[in-house]
């Protein structure tokens, strides 16, 4: 026992010491280690639960050395004996724990298929340290202080499928780190503070289905980092530095050698080259130097929200697509059909021309875009359920737009400049159970008849305003509004017709003249702008009588009772005799 140990300690140096042959600079010297055993695992694990604790080796210079006892015990019999020993393992957790530096010969004796390590201070891991891991599935790192990975680190972990790595230091990772994990499925180096990945780095990573990337300081993804994941289904690349992404960054090879054949036909043949669905989800998301978005990809999920995008641009298939809190002007989708859900909140676009085709759209949120003002007339989206255009500038209803939309149950219009609808237009909007109409600019004429006819009869959900004590209008329902004559009304416009209408006995000498001025009147601004005034402070002032003619008969009516009450009084008092 004693000689294997010194044999695996002697090769242990030499080949630390090999490993670093080819680096300019060695962060500790290797020879001058100690390796500290452990003998037995009963003073500080739980061998039913399988953790272990208390274990401190908190030196940059001891390693701990897994060096545990056989027991040879004698039958009962007493003509043979039995091999003890500690409990065959598949799973070890470590909890409270230290160790500087990855322990040693820990799977020659636990075969183990789950290692949990986090939190244990481990800062140097090196190759030799999974020396017949070769049953060893799940590996969790996370939380430690790891600053840097070497070519081949896990190499003998050929069965590996589960790498953690998350919450270390980690700045630099050889192209060679991960060489040799063919049955890898899942990685994660998130929270780290690598700025760069070299090109082949995950070449070997065949089965790869999970990548998380996110919370690093990462500054270009090329076109060759996934080439060979044909597999991979989920990229996490959110909270980054990011500002470059190839193209082509996520297809397989064979969708570059499809790319490659159809280069020579521009515009059109790009299009046509549709690649295989490969992704469920992308992440770019709080990436804030990013500011161009061109990416060649089918994709289930497609996240860039909160970056600095102003164009983008996707050729292939993407279901679900957010692009929420970024400058977007530019917005380009070459199979607008497979969108179902689009979120376009809170950016800079002024049309839409782009989704003019989207017959499966289901969903679309395109508020606090103050520059949008309208929709595409004759929009047919047949199952768009939910629209949002709050804070769009609108100051009509997009009637056009949604007569195209005859499964609509959610309409949000708040936060715009509109003063009337006609209630009667939304007879195609059966399914509606949900609108939103706060924060506008409500003629209360026309917002009783909102109420009366469409949502009160129809029991639609709606929002309220804020109340404003000092608003100078009305709140029906919780929605604030202004009485205002509506600009068509009948009476105004009989009376503008007689004002202006010659008299027949004048009629053959001022025919020309009477059709002139009123010519005047149509053309001048100032002049209905003047007329518009006053008539908005016509009912305005009619609104306020109202209220004050209400406020005298309420006074009216409490003077009655008063006199009503002074009179009993009087009566009572008279026929009330004191004696003494």
């Amino acid at each position: 026992m004693y000689a294997r140990k010194q044999l695996i300690s002697l090769l242990w140096i030499l080949s630390t010491t090999l490993s670093h042959a080819d680096e300019d600079i060695v962060t500790d010297n290797m020879e001058d280690k100690h390796l500290r055993n452990i003998n037995s695992l009963r003073e500080n694990c739980d061998l039913v639960e399988s953790r272990c604790q208390g274990f401190n080796f908190p030196m940059a210079d001891e390693v701990a050395f897994f060096d545990l006892q056989t027991e040879v015990r004698i039958a009962p019999d007493g003509a043979t004996y039995q091999l003890g020993g500690e409990k065959r393992m598949e799973r070890l957790t470590f909890e409270n724990s230290t160790f500087v530096n990855f322990p040693l010969h820990l799977f020659y004796e636990l075969e183990l298929k789950e290692l949990d390590m986090r939190g244990c201070n481990v800062r140097h891991v090196t190759w030799d340290a999974f020396l017949m891991a070769n049953k060893l599935q799940v590996l969790l790192l996370s939380r430690n202080n790891i600053h840097r990975l070497e070519a081949s680190v896990f190499g003998f972990a050929t069965e590996l499928q589960y790498l953690f790595l998350d919450g270390n230091k980690l700045r630099h990772v050889h192209a060679q780190t991960f060489k040799g994990l063919r049955k890898l499925r899942h990685l994660d180096l998130s929270e780290n503070r690598l700025n760069i990945l070299p090109d082949h780095i995950f070449d070997d990573l065949e089965q790869l289905r999970e990548v998380v990337l996110a919370q690093n300081r990462l500054r270009a993804i090329g076109n060759e980092l996934f080439a060979h994941n044909s597999q991979l289904l989920i990229v996490s690349l959110h909270t980054n530095r990011l500002r470059e992404l190839g193209e082509y960054a996520f297809r397989s090879p064979m969708q570059q050698q499809q790319r490659e054949q159809a280069q020579p036909q521009q515009q059109q043949d790009r299009e046509a080259v549709k690649p295989r669905q490969q992704l469920l989800n992308l992440d770019l998301s709080h990436n804030e130097q990013l500011n161009v978005l061109v990416l060649n990809l089918n994709a289930g999920y497609l996240w860039a929200r909160n970056c600095s995008l102003y164009r983008v641009n996707v050729y292939g298939s993407v279901t679900n697509v957010d692009l929420s809190d970024n400058r977007l002007m530019e917005l380009y989708f070459s199979a607008p059909e497979a969108l179902q859900h689009l979120q376009l909140r809170n950016n800079s676009l002024a049309q839409l021309a782009s989704l003019s085709r989207v017959p499966n759209l289901q969903h679309l949120d395109v508020s606090d875009n103050p520059a949008l003002k309208e929709l595409p007339a004759g929009w047919q989206t047949p199952a768009l359920e939910l629209l949002d255009i709050s804070n769009t500038s609108h100051t009509e209803m997009p009637m056009a737009a949604l007569e195209g939309m005859p499964q609509l149950r959610k309409l949000n219009v708040s936060a715009n400049n509109l003063t009337e609808i006609d209630p009667n237009a939304f007879d195609r909007l059966s399914h509606l159970t949900h609108f939103y109409i706060h924060a506008n600019n409500w003629n209360c004429y026309n917002l009783n008849l909102i109420m009366d006819l469409l949502i009160r009869p129809h029991g639609i959900t709606y929002t309220v305003d804020a109340f404003d004590q000092y608003f100078p209008g009305q709140y029906i329902n919780g929605i604030a509004c202004m009485y205002r004559l509506p600009e068509d009304d009948d009476s105004s416009n009989e009376f503008e017709s007689r004002s202006l209408e010659p008299r027949p006995e004048i009629m053959d000498t001022q025919a020309s003249a009477s059709v002139e001025n009123l010519q005047e009147l149509k053309i001048d601004p100032a002049l209905e702008e003047v007329n518009k005034l006053r008539q908005e402070l016509k009912v305005v002032v009619q609104h306020f009588e109202e209220k004050l003619d209400r406020v005298s008969e309420q006074f009216n009516a409490l003077d009655a009772k008063m006199k009503a009450i002074e009179t009993l009084n009087s009566t009572f008092w008279k026929q009330v005799t004191i004696t003494v």
